[in-house]
């Protein structure tokens, strides 16, 4: 067990100097401007040309218009933004090209991804579905006073839609495409009475694997998610609002296709010649026996979250904001490393996690030339990152041999009959390890068709967090921003790793030096 305590004391100040133009040349920008997009990236609402920092927003409008349903799509349309999403469940942020995609319960992220000013950083549980925006924002650079730790390199803001209580609306969207592509999507707004509403959204995403099983099994690289949201506003004063979201969304896909460069997609059993090694053609993957009790390879994921958004206006220049939520998410992916047909490496990953955070700021706007707020945050979280692999023994001592007669066939492996055949594996280790006939026959015999190991890490944080932020606005067109934050953190993190079926044969042999040891 380790504990980590820590305290943090993060200050940052930044000038905006606002660019001088005429007065023609500013109605003229005025009465071009298409899409105006308030942005929080300062936890106020402003402008984005206002906003001190280097921040992207889109508006839901224009994210719908251009079609933006993933992550990975928002990237291709803000610049020094990037993510690689190998799947829902392993998926990596990059800005300014530092990446943040550790899967590990013990990491801290170097970008943060929020929900309504929840963090959901995580990366097995941040990868979720955007339908039914008001916006979404970008904080490029160090934003730790604004957004806390985790925001070294930068942040994004997700702003779901809430319930309208202003009128009722309903909208329904349906896409279809190749590879049996098909969406269908329905928002709801429904009007209780003038201060009260409840909104729903619903989306169901599937598409067929892109890349073909050439053993004849579901193809590689599918799609199924769902997810659901529902919103519910009230005003209880005039003065006192109060939102409520729900969250939850299931990723049940086929596994990730990797791919072999060095042997063709065969039949394991008979050797037949199934493919080739292009990056276009198909694949034979399959898990090793028994691994994860049978589980084949593919995502299953489910994530889910309650957030509670209050806002009190005590004064006309003073207004009180609380953000109560809760979150958790479990994934488990299935995949075959090695990318052959051969049953060398199964691995799996089981990562979990669960939070809860509540935010308490208070936010004062006289309509002055001074801007400012001040806040409380506390965040607790729990999670686990087990990582279990498998691997026969025998194959893997027919892959060490490497490209020599005594390996596996290049670019057509033997049938696995071959390879497994405990002559095949006496005959490597008498001419790879120098081991006399009789004991080489006995190691053969016994090297193991499964072994298992394992390895998993645990971590509980708790953090609190002191902040504030002010602006002052020196003339009209040059303001100063300046930001402080304290954090104080514990951290107990664990860990274990072991073998989960015995000691492996192959592993003692290859630690024990031998004298012709050709590997």
């Amino acid at each position: 067990m380790r504990a980590i305590h820590t305290t943090l004391l993060m200050s940052a100040a930044s000038v905006l100097a606002l660019s001088f133009a005429s007065a023609g040349m500013a109605a003229e920008v005025e009465t071009a401007q298409v899409d105006q997009v308030i942005v929080t990236a300062q936890k106020r609402a402003q402008d984005r040309v206002e906003v001190p920092i280097a921040v992207t927003a889109y508006s839901g409008q224009f994210l719908e218009a251009i079609g933006v349903q993933e992550f990975d799509q928002l990237s291709a349309f803000t610049p020094g933004f990037v993510v690689q999403n190998q799947s829902n469940n392993n998926s990596g942020f990059v800005m300014r090209g530092i990446t943040s995609d550790s899967g590990s319960a013990t990491d801290e992220t170097r970008v943060s991804i929020y929900q309504d000013g929840v963090p959901i950083s995580r990366s097995r549980g941040s990868y979720v579905e955007l339908f039914d925006m008001e916006r979404i924002e970008v904080a490029k650079g160090p934003q730790s006073t604004l957004f806390g730790r985790g925001a070294l390199i930068g942040a994004v803001n997700l702003v779901q839609n809430k319930a309208d209580p202003s009128g009722n609306g309903f909208s329904l969207k349906a896409e279809g495409g190749d590879y049996g592509y098909l969406l269908g999507e329905a928002v709801g707004n429904f009007a209780i009475n003038e201060r009260t509403a409840l909104r729903l959204a619903i989306r169901s995403k599937s598409r067929d694997g892109y890349v073909d099983d050439e053993a004849g099994g579901e193809a590689f690289n599918s799609l199924r998610t769902s997810a659901i949201r529902a919103a519910f506003h009230m005003e209880p004063t005039d003065r006192l609002t109060i939102d409520l979201i729900g969250n939850w969304q299931e990723d049940d896909t086929t596994g990730t296709s990797f791919k072999s460069n060095t042997f063709n997609p065969t039949n394991p059993v008979t050797g037949a010649v199934l493919g080739d090694r292009g990056v276009a053609s198909g694949a034979t993957l399959s898990p090793g026996a028994g691994f994860e009790n049978g589980s084949p390879l593919g995502l299953e994921r489910s994530v889910y979250g309650l957030t509670a958004l209050t806002d009190y206006r005590l004064t006309d220049s003073l207004s009180l904001s609380s953000i109560t939520a809760t979150r958790a998410f479990h994934s488990v992916e299935v995949f075959d490393p090695d990318g052959s047909s051969l049953p060398i490496l199964t691995f799996a990953e089981d990562a979990q996690g669960r939070q809860q955070s509540q935010e308490l700021r208070l936010n004062y706007d006289a309509g002055g030339r001074f801007t400012g707020f001040a806040g409380v945050n506390y965040f607790h979280e729990t999670g686990s990152w087990r990582i279990p692999g498998q691997f026969d023994e025998r194959l893997v001592l027919a892959l060490l041999a490497g490209n020599t007669p005594l390996g596996i066939s290049r670019p057509n492996p033997q049938p696995l009959a071959v390879l497994t055949n405990p002559a095949y594996s006496a005959t490597v280790l008498q001419l790879g390890f120098g081991i006399p006939a009789a004991l080489a026959q006995g190691i053969a015999a016994n090297l193991k068709p499964v072994h298992r190991e394992e390895f998993a890490n645990f971590a509980e944080n708790t953090a609190w967090d002191a902040y504030m932020d002010g602006t002052l606005k020196v003339t009209d067109k040059f303001e100063l921003t300046a930001g402080l934050r304290y954090t104080s953190e514990e951290r107990e993190a664990s860990y274990r790793s072991g073998n989960t079926n015995g000691r492996s044969i192959l592993g003692i042999l290859l630690a024990a030096p031998t004298p012709t040891n050709l590997f």
